[in-house]
C-alpha cells in the first residue's frame, strides 16, 4: 500500500520477539506512571502515619524513618507485581493472535 502503512508495520515490530498492537503500548505505557504513583502513595502514607505516631509517642524522627524505610520494599514488591502482570496480559494477547500484521511491499 503506502509507505505509512508499511511503516506502522515496522513501527509494531518487537525487536522480532513479537509483534505489540497500539492498545497493549497504551497498557505498557501506564506500567510507569503507574508504578510512580503506587511508590509516591505508600512513602506518603508512611510518612503521615510516622509523622503521627511519633508527635503521639513522643519519639522524634524514629517511627517516620522506620515506616518511610519499610515502605520500599512493599512498594517494590507492589511494582514487581504490576509489571508481571501486565506482562502475562500482554503475552497473553500475542499468544491468541500469533499472525504478525500483513507487510506489503
Amino acid at each position: 500500500m503506502t509507505n505509512a502503512h508499511n511503516e506502522q508495520n515496522l513501527q509494531n515490530k518487537d525487536n522480532g520477539h513479537g509483534f505489540v498492537t497500539g492498545r497493549e503500548r497504551v497498557h505498557l505505557a501506564w506500567v510507569p506512571l503507574q508504578a510512580g504513583c503506587l511508590t509516591f502513595t505508600m512513602a506518603v502514607i508512611a510518612i503521615l502515619v510516622g509523622l503521627w505516631l511519633d508527635a503521639t509517642l513522643g519519639t522524634a524522627p524514629r517511627w517516620t524513618l522506620i515506616l518511610l524505610i519499610g515502605s520500599a520494599p512493599i512498594a517494590l514488591g507492589g511494582v514487581y507485581l504490576m509489571v508481571r502482570r501486565v506482562l502475562r496480559k500482554t503475552r497473553a494477547a500475542q499468544d491468541a493472535d500469533p499472525t504478525p500484521p500483513e507487510e506489503n511491499m
